[in-house]
C-alpha cells in the first residue's frame, strides 16, 4: 500500500508540473513574436527614415537652387528685391575651411604676474 501511495503522489505532481511548464513555453512564445513584431516594426521605421532623409536633402538642395535665383533676379528686378528685403534673405558662403591650431593661434609669452 505504501508503493501505490508514492506513486500516487507522483502522478499527483506531473500534471500540474506540465501545466506549469506549458503555461511558461505560451508566454515565452508571446513574448518572442511580440520582440520580433516589434524588429521588424522598427526596421521599417529605420527604412522610411531614410527615405524622409534623402527627400530633405532634395527638398533642401532645390530650395536652395530657388533662392540663389532669386537672388540673382533680384539685382536687375525690383519686385524680386522687394520680396529679399521683405524676407531679410541674405547670401552666406560656406566658410572656408579651418586651419590648424598650431598655425592660427600665435605663441604667447607668460604673463608677468603668474609664479613659475
Amino acid at each position: 500500500m505504501n508503493h501505490s501511495q508514492g506513486n500516487a503522489d507522483r502522478l499527483t505532481l506531473f500534471w500540474p508540473f506540465c501545466l506549469v511548464s506549458l503555461s511558461l513555453v505560451v508566454f515565452l512564445g508571446w513574448q518572442v513574436s511580440l520582440s520580433v513584431r516589434q524588429y521588424i516594426g522598427s526596421v521599417r521605421i529605420a527604412e522610411q527614415q531614410d527615405l524622409l532623409d534623402a527627400q530633405a536633402v532634395q527638398t533642401e538642395a532645390k530650395f536652395q537652387s530657388m533662392v540663389m535665383d532669386l537672388m540673382a533676379l533680384a539685382r536687375t528686378d525690383p519686385d524680386a528685391r522687394k520680396i529679399v528685403d521683405k524676407y531679410g534673405i541674405k547670401y552666406n558662403p560656406a566658410p572656408s575651411p579651418a586651419q590648424p591650431a598650431d598655425e592660427v593661434a600665435p605663441k604667447s609669452e607668460p604673463s608677468p604676474n603668474v609664479p613659475k
